[in-house]
């Protein structure tokens, strides 16, 4: 039986990894809290007291501090999650000789590529902010220990109190906010519900020993505002109190404008297909108008 890890269980991403995984009854599942945290990773002798009781095969890190903003507003905190955390866990696997298996989530925000180019892992990096950089530290100790990396971005119905991208935009037009749209900004995010289960297939064909950095996005690209458009359209919440605008001309933290993965490697692979956006979209609003 899989003993899992799950890090971060009570944010966005961790908690739908939680409920995926519980499904599985081959799996001896832990977590580090689930509607709030149990532990405060700030405590890192807790942590490693936690690792070191359950002695898991493998740990999913879920955990990071992603808002860009107060990331470059709190740089020491952004640190300590972001990057020394992972740090100080291989260290711990190293020094008690521990023997587990490691998923880093990481983010697309490294990509930059010019006229709608797709990126590939190994396309030039950019460290336009503190998140960006504290994130490619955690990469490079990951890529070290041999861990599996997934580039990702992902959109979904929370099941916490953190709201995703997707939750955003269904309550800011259901509202009738006044709302700025980036004209600008590139993608191709993924469904929670996609990754959730990409990553319980991969527990289950035992490819989490697979390592390196790999793209986990959707076939297809669209700009921010016309994902936007597109999901308020498809939940029918739409409204016209809305503005086009350039990301870096209203957010004062510089962000990329070309986030566009090319996911080929992945699913040559894990042999998996990603589904394209447009359908992610589709299925994803079936949840918001139930």
């Amino acid at each position: 039986m899989e003993k899992v890890l799950i890090l971060g269980s009570s944010g966005l991403l961790g908690r739908h990894i939680y409920e995926k995984l519980n499904k599985d009854k081959k799996i001896q599942l832990f977590h580090t809290g689930l509607k709030k945290k149990k532990i405060d990773f700030l405590n890192r002798g807790l942590v490693k007291k936690l690792i070191c009781s359950i002695s898991p095969s493998l740990i999913i890190n879920s955990i990071g501090f992603t808002d860009i903003e107060k990331c470059e507003k709190n740089k020491k905190f952004s640190k300590k999650i972001n990057y020394e955390l992972v740090r100080e866990i291989f260290e711990l696997k190293k020094k008690r000789k521990l023997n587990f298996h490691f998923i880093h989530i990481s983010t697309d925000q490294f990509y930059n590529g010019k006229n709608k180019r797709k990126s590939k892992e190994n396309s030039k990096i950019f460290l336009m902010n503190t998140y960006c950089r504290h994130k490619r530290l955690a990469e490079k100790i990951c890529l070290k220990n041999k861990a599996l990396i997934f580039r990702t971005n992902f959109f979904g119905k929370s099941i916490t109190k953190k709201n995703s991208f997707s939750d955003w935009i269904f309550y800011s037009f259901k509202k009738k906010k006044k709302i700025f749209l980036f004209k600008n900004v590139l993608f191709n995010p993924i469904r929670i519900n996609t990754i959730t289960n990409i990553l319980s297939l991969i527990i289950q064909i035992k490819k989490y020993n697979f390592n390196g950095i790999y793209n986990l996005g959707s076939k297809g690209s669209i700009f921010k505002n016309e994902f936007a458009l597109l999901f308020a359209k498809k939940t029918s919440v739409i409204h016209k109190n809305y503005f086009h605008i350039n990301v870096n001309k209203l957010l004062k933290v510089k962000r990329s404008t070309n986030m566009y993965m090319n996911e080929e490697k992945f699913e040559k692979k894990f042999n998996i297909k990603l589904p394209h956006i447009k359908s992610e979209i589709k299925n994803e609003a079936k949840n918001y108008i139930k």
